[in-house]
């Protein structure tokens, strides 16, 4: 599986020749192996990209995100072709019982408020003890309710006055950050033979990506970290910020007690519920924990 994000800001013709993907402009040509990357954003204007070395880019697992003129993400190209398996976990996936389902995003929402926790501690704030205590009585019927509540005191510790329905810095740190972090859950939940528009919790009929909006929110306090730490005074995102933020998938996180990249981490936990699918519910997710920011040497660049 590819490791690399590669971020595409200046006019380019891109091309795939031979498994490389060569970004070529008046002054120079890039080649990297496709199998090093995972993602491929483009966010400026005038990159030109052919029909063929888009199928090209599917074909390798990769996933393409286009950022618009306010640099948020626009659309994705994600990959269709997945795994051999496909056809037995759609359909294991779809017979999943509702009890099933409560129990995964049980285990999901807890998992995220602990990370909540750990976010306000990681950043120095207020408040850690009193949304971790919202984890010390849990039940699938009351799972909505302490989630929101959660919420709401989460995000006036993480930053006070903050409503996310607002077009500001912070916001648009987020959802720049949370939209990597989707893309990169959708492309792994694809490949490892997922319907992503079958979630556990979500079920919206307008969505073609329920399943990732159940599991990118255990991920969501490590963007958080990172884009409170120095959000900016604009909503237009510089490339610097933008960079910063999409390199979330290459940051420290631990799964099982084990350090690995968030992109390795997602790959985990898709992995373990697909386990937990085709066994017939038995198993537990493999949910992460966030850690302090730090970029894996193996993947840094």
């Amino acid at each position: 599986m590819g490791f690399r994000t590669l971020e595409i800001c200046h006019p380019a013709e891109i091309h795939v020749r031979k498994g490389q993907l060569e970004i070529a402009n008046n002054d120079d040509c890039i080649l990297i192996p496709l199998e090093d990357l995972s993602t491929i954003i483009c966010s400026g204007a005038n990159i030109r990209i052919s029909t063929m070395a888009q199928a090209q880019i599917a074909e390798a697992g990769i996933s393409l995100m286009i950022i618009d003129e306010k640099y948020h993400p626009s659309c994705m190209l994600v990959p269709i072709q997945s795994n051999v398996r496909q056809t037995l976990i759609m359909r294991n996936q779809i017979l999943l019982s509702q009890q099933e389902k409560d129990h995964l995003w049980t285990q999901i929402i807890i998992r995220k408020i602990e990370n909540q926790s750990r976010a306000l501690t990681l950043l120095g704030r207020d408040g850690a003890e009193r949304i971790l205590r919202y984890t010390s009585a849990v039940t699938s019927s009351e799972i909505d309710a302490l989630e929101a509540n959660a919420a709401k005191d989460y995000f006036q510790y993480l930053h006070p006055g903050l409503n996310r329905r607002n077009d500001d810095p912070v916001n648009s740190c987020l959802n720049y950050g949370y939209a990597v972090l989707r893309n990169a859950i959708i492309r792994a939940a694809i490949l490892a033979g997922f319907q992503p528009a079958l979630g556990l919790h979500h079920d919206n009929y307008l969505n073609a990506f329920n399943l990732a909006d159940d599991l990118i929110e255990p991920w969501r306090p490590m963007v958080d970290v990172i884009a409170l730490r120095a959000p900016g005074a604009s909503t237009v995102l510089n490339r610097a910020k933008r960079v910063e933020l999409a390199m979330v998938l290459h940051h420290a996180c631990l799964i099982d007690n084990t350090k690995m990249p968030v992109l390795s981490g997602i790959e985990e936990m898709v992995g373990s519920l697909r386990n937990f699918v085709v066994s017939c519910g038995t198993g537990k997710l493999k949910l992460p924990i966030i850690t302090s920011v730090e970029i894996m040497d193996a993947i840094k660049e």
